[in-house]
């Protein structure tokens, strides 16, 4: 009854669109930002809800369960180190879009990895970026966000502010979708218009798991937008990754752009069943710079397992971002 009642009220609030009215079958609805903070809501009511001022230090539920049964050695540094996750109004964990010098700015899109979950602001790919640019890089990252949230924020920030200085996409896993519920508009609370959508991951990351039809749907799509970003960007610089397993500590894995480099004495990264056997010191730099915080298990004999991107990775990343880019020195 509660929920029906909360669902009948934002439904009140809002204006939503009914395609079976003849005069709103063909409107142009324009663009709008999709974020974390307007994913099955509308923003305003998103960030009074979860943020206290714009700021959380956990996204989810799921973040804080996870910290909160964390069975880490006590030199994990997150015991110690607060996480500030600071908002706009529009849900991105950037400045007001609307005080950006874009001309003078970069932009790196893609989902949590570049929103940067488990990680301090500072040690995010973009501001890794950032240090290397010596210039404002503005993360437009989206917590669960699949290639088409990536596309619509890229357009929708060139259609509002024109194109930026450069861009930096990393690419979703293609079997994530957008599975969008309808349009609202122009409410009576002056909230901002949004299309009501869910980001899904239907079964798990490993392609053996869908159909052809699905698949062929997915790569479709994902090429036309490939495409697509490639000529609106044909003389603007940019980068893109195009699949976010990127990295390993192991050298003869030969399928990873990006290869950590072991702590000095270390001759071999960990597999399952080998974390016991390695030193306090590989541990340490493993779960504080490899691991993000949300460290899903641990267990002495397995070590971590599930986490994001740590600040190690991250860096990494940014030189390889700037080693890869296309249409003009980033200079």
């Amino acid at each position: 009854m509660i929920l029906d009642f909360v669902k009948f009220i934002n439904t009140a609030m809002r204006k939503r669109i009914d395609w079976f009215v003849e005069e709103q079958d063909y409107r142009d609805l324009g663009m709008t930002w999709m974020s974390q903070g307007n994913r099955g809501n509308f923003t305003e009511r998103w960030l009074d809800k979860f943020t206290k001022n714009g700021v959380c230090h956990f996204m989810n539920d799921d973040e804080r369960r996870i910290y909160n049964q964390a069975k880490l050695p006590n030199y994990w540094r997150f015991y110690q180190e607060l996480i500030e996750y600071r908002f706009n109004s529009d849900g991105f964990r950037a400045p007001e879009l609307d005080t950006i010098d874009w001309k003078n700015s970069y932009v790196i899109l893609g989902c949590s990895h570049v929103f940067g979950i488990g990680n301090p602001y500072q040690d995010t790919i973009g501001e890794f970026l950032s240090k290397e640019l010596s210039a404002p890089v503005i993360n437009l990252g989206v917590y669960g966000a699949g290639f088409e949230v990536i596309y619509n924020n890229f357009l929708k920030q060139i259609r509002t502010y024109g194109k930026a200085k450069g861009y930096f996409f990393h690419w979703s896993y293609p079997n994530r979708k957008i599975n969008v519920l309808n349009y609202f508009y122009d409410n009576d609370n002056n909230y901002k218009d949004y299309w009501d959508r869910r980001d899904e991951v239907p079964g798990t990351t490993s392609a053996k798991e869908f159909s052809d039809e699905y698949l062929n749907n997915q790569m479709y799509k994902r090429n036309i937008i490939f495409h697509s970003v490639r000529e609106i960007l044909k003389d603007t610089y940019y980068s893109e990754v195009k699949e976010p397993r990127t990295w390993t500590i192991h050298e003869d894995k030969k399928d990873c752009a990006i290869t950590v480099k072991l702590p000095e004495g270390i001759d071999k990264g960990h597999v399952d069943g080998t974390w016991i056997d390695y030193p306090d010191e590989y541990k340490s730099w493993y779960i504080n710079e490899v691991c993000a915080r949300d460290i899903v298990k641990y267990n002495k004999y397995d070590g971590p397992k599930g986490s994001h991107f740590g600040r190690e990775v991250n860096k990494l990343l940014a030189k390889y971002f700037i080693s890869e880019g296309v249409n003009g020195n980033h200079k």
